[in-house]
Order: C-alpha cells, then structure tokens, then sequence
C-alpha cells in the first residue's frame, strides 16, 4: 500500500516537472522572435539622438521624425542589422549626451571637426556642407563687410557660430545666440538681427519652399566648412565599422543616391 503511493506521487512529480520544462522553453522561443530579423538574426538596438527642427535634415511631419539624416541612418541600420531608437534633443546637448553615453549615436549635420573628434568618434563623412550669409531680400548687406556695426545671428554649440563670432570681432558686429533655425529667422525677418550664418543647405532648402514669399536671400559664396559625419560614442569602434560598411553599401548600391536627390535635386 505505501509503495503504490510512493509511485503514485512520484508520477505526479514527473509529470509536473515536465510540464515546467516545456513551459520555459516555449517562453524562450517566444523572446528570442522579438530581437530577430525576419532571417533569424539578432538584431543590435541603438539610440540615436537628432535634432526636429533642421529641414531638410530633421524635421517633422505628422509628429513622425524624417528628413535626409533620418532616412539616411534608417537605410544605413538596415544594412548592418541594427535597430533604431530616435531620441530628441537640442544640438547643443547632443556631444556632452554622447560623452555621457546616454545615446549611442548622433545624426544631425554634425560637422567633424578636431574639438569633437577629440571626445567623440566619427563615421566616414556622408555630406559636404558649407556656411551661407543671409539676409533680408531688401538689406543694404552686400558683402562681409558690411556687417560692421551690424547684429548676426548663429546657432548655439555649431560651426556658424564660430564664424560669426569671428566676423563679429572683424567687423565690431554683435552675436546672437540662439536654439533653432525657425527663431534664428524670426529675429532676422522681425528686425532684431540684420544677418544669419547658417549652414547652406538648410539655407537655400528654407528659400526654395518659401518660394516667391520668402524674405530671406544669399550674400556672396558659401564659406568653408566641415563635412558631416554620424557622431558615435568613444569606445564604441564595432558600432563605427557597422555604419560606415553601411554607408558604404548604399552608396554602392545606389541607394545613396536616392536619398540624397530626394532632398538635394536642385543642387
């Protein structure tokens, strides 16, 4: 009698351990599906940190992020397997974020210069940008040298503001310094500032969408500047070699190409 209930007891246990080890490898099955491609492969997430105020860079429509960056990183995280996680910021807050290792990665005109490659990593440069005077369609502003005496406005934390600080001192002008392009317009067009220094992609997209009700118009040649590159967390050298082979491919491809005439076709 006892030993008919030993048994019995010890089938039980059998048989509810193996419930138990078929439940954990299911749950397993079901974890693994939500980090994979659809070839099986795990995917590596980043944050990516980027400005919303930068056309045709960054900017917003319908709430969504889009924009040449945006696209471009998108394309390049599909070719080497990694997933995106956008996340908002100033851009004077995107390097110190980096250096923090709040994010992984920053895309937003960024331009590789020694200060930054000294805190921060760099892909290879996808963008070859230069820095535009702009004024008003009815200023007396004809050249550099008219600034003098004059107010310019430029971009906390950003190439334009060095050269406007160094007009500044050239010409005995006045710097402004402000957070996004659309107030940085709004004291030229409100007659708080008499010129802008900006990069000239943004500058001549800004033009073109106005069209005939734009205010705005260019002063003499683009001034030098860096090329653009995705800035990267120091230490993260697997994650540089991921997106520069990535950016390779689209550029290989083609698909470069693509992106870039969908915003830069006039140029």
């Amino acid at each position: 009698m006892h030993e008919q209930k030993k048994n019995t007891f010890f089938n039980k246990f059998i048989m509810i351990a193996l419930v138990g080890i078929i439940a954990v490898a299911l749950a397993g099955c079901g974890t693994g599906e939500d980090n994979s491609n659809a070839s099986g492969e795990t995917q590596e997430e980043i944050t990516v940190a980027a400005v919303q105020d930068y056309p045709p860079f960054e900017y917003k429509v319908d709430e969504e992020l889009t924009g040449f960056d945006v696209e471009l990183v998108e394309a390049i995280a599909e070719k080497a397997n990694l997933t995106v996680n956008w996340k908002i910021m100033k851009f004077d807050g995107i390097i110190p974020a980096l250096q923090a290792n709040q994010v992984d990665a920053a895309v937003s005109a960024i331009g590789i210069r020694e200060d930054r490659l000294e805190v921060v990593n760099f892909s290879d440069p996808y963008f070859e940008s230069g820095l535009s005077l702009v004024t008003l369609k009815d200023s007396a502003i004809e050249g550099e040298a008219d600034l003098e005496g004059k107010t310019i406005v430029a971009k906390q934390g950003t190439s334009s503001l060095k050269l406007a600080n160094k007009l500044a001192k050239k010409y005995n002008a006045e710097v402004t310094k402000l957070q996004d392009d659309a107030t940085m317009y709004m004291e030229l067009e409100n007659g708080n500032a008499d010129a802008v220094i900006n990069d000239y992609p943004s500058v001549a997209y800004k033009i073109k969408q106005d069209g005939e009700d734009s205010q705005l118009r260019l002063v003499g040649d683009k001034y030098p500047s860096e090329d653009y590159g995705i800035a990267i967390s120091k230490g993260s050298e697997g994650l540089v070699e991921k997106i520069n082979n990535g950016l390779q491919e689209l550029k290989d491809s083609g698909e470069f190409d693509e992106i870039y005439n969908k915003y830069f076709s006039e140029k």
